[in-house]
């Protein structure tokens, strides 16, 4: 069956100007043509979906998503049973794909086995790309209270030092079939201990993650919060910087030099500045102490060509599906347009996921992940925070309301 959508106006990712009165034609899975309507034949027998009033685009893509996480509370993780845990992320997945976010990268929870349940049916979500967790001893991944108890059960062979037992543990990582190593370059502010400020690995360390993963062709992803330790995972070769929130100009010419993009993930760090109540006294100081250091950092980085991928860090239950957030506080805090915006959630974010060859923009031969929206998001960038206004194709099959 060949799907033919008449666009009223079309955004296709490449970050071009848009299209007045365009045709995308989809066969099964895959566009198969996109261009000017008196330039692309429709088939006789082609469906025909009139979207002449609406703006058709690319389906967003969220690069740092944590599908199994509903609370900043860290205590709510000792009370809440991994099966619950699961139940609660097969919800996140469907609220994310019915707000227009067709593809997520999430950032250490989810694995294979829920990436194989979307691909086999069993629920409803976007295409999921999945990172393996792996951290240093007394590191962010720890997630331990003063008292020695741990927050959140790791594995604990996932904790490794030395540039041997780091290239053994990101073999294992890759044994779970991820599509990304996801590591930690600095301390954050959520838990008790460590300090954004402080880098964790040697650089030796970051080299040998980024060369293991490389071999099997599988991205690396480095949560980094303050300059020194972006600029140690620059340097190493990391796909992307999570985060990235108080930089200098030496890391600014790095990412230039080493093309590597920026994850700034900035609702998360309204939302936590919002939710002040919900931290710590130790994560209120981090917090304070970090947003004097980003003194418009993302801007400076924007302004300088830096590559940046849309990413939320949502892990807080109604964050899930309120992703497109994130394209407005993109456009606020950079200083960019609403195009360049777009394209951080389509083409960028489908190359920051190493997928820019299937997904990210509306041309032939990529994914029919197509949204219909009312309203043109050039004009008002917050009509893709309402779900309600878009029309959500996936694989070329639309997804029910």
């Amino acid at each position: 069956m060949t799907l033919a959508i008449k666009a009223g106006l079309l955004i296709d990712g490449n970050g071009g100007e848009a299209l007045k009165n365009a045709i995308v034609l989809v066969e099964g899975e895959t566009i198969t043509a996109v261009g000017p309507a008196d330039k692309v034949a429709i088939p006789a027998d082609a469906e025909i979906i009139d979207a002449s009033g609406k703006t058709v685009m690319p389906g967003l893509i969220d690069c740092h998503v944590h599908m199994m996480i509903n609370s900043a509370a860290l205590e709510d993780h000792l009370f809440t049973p991994k099966a619950v845990t699961y139940y609660q992320a097969a919800e996140n997945l469907k609220r994310t794909l019915r707000a227009g976010f067709t593809t997520i990268r999430d950032a250490g929870e989810a694995d294979a086995g829920m990436r194989q349940s979307l691909e086999m049916g069993l629920i409803t979500g976007p295409r999921l790309v999945v990172s393996g967790k792996i951290g240093q001893t007394g590191g962010l991944m720890e997630l331990r209270y003063p008292s020695g108890s741990q927050i959140v059960n790791q594995e604990s062979w996932r904790i490794c030092d030395g540039v041997a037992d780091v290239r053994k543990t990101v073999r294992k990582v890759l044994r779970e079939e991820v599509d990304f190593v996801k590591t930690f370059a600095t301390g954050g502010v959520v838990a008790p201990q460590g300090s954004p400020f402080i880098p964790e690995w040697t650089l030796p360390e970051l080299q040998v993650m980024v060369e293991e993963a490389s071999r099997r062709g599988v991205g690396v992803m480095a949560h980094a919060e303050s300059a020194v330790g972006v600029k140690n995972a620059l340097r190493a070769g990391v796909t992307s910087i999570e985060h990235g929130y108080a930089l200098d100009q030496e890391a600014i010419d790095l990412f230039l030099e080493k093309d590597i993009f920026l994850v700034a993930t900035l609702h998360i760090s309204k939302v936590v500045a919002q939710r002040q109540a919900s931290l710590s006294e130790v994560s209120k100081r981090k917090k304070e102490q970090l947003l004097k250091a980003q003194a418009g950092w993302f801007r400076k980085a924007c302004q300088a060509g830096v590559k940046v991928a849309l990413g939320s860090d949502a892990f807080i239950a109604d964050m899930h599906g309120a992703n497109a957030v994130e394209l407005e506080l993109m456009m606020d805090t950079g200083g960019i347009s609403a195009m360049k915006a777009i394209t951080a959630g389509t083409k960028n974010a489908a190359e920051c996921c190493l997928l820019g060859d299937k997904i990210g923009t509306l041309e032939a031969g990529k994914a029919a992940d197509i949204l219909l929206v009312d309203g043109n998001p050039l004009d008002d960038i917050t009509v893709l925070q309402h779900p309600e206004r878009i029309r959500v194709y996936q694989a070329g099959i639309p997804v029910e309301e």
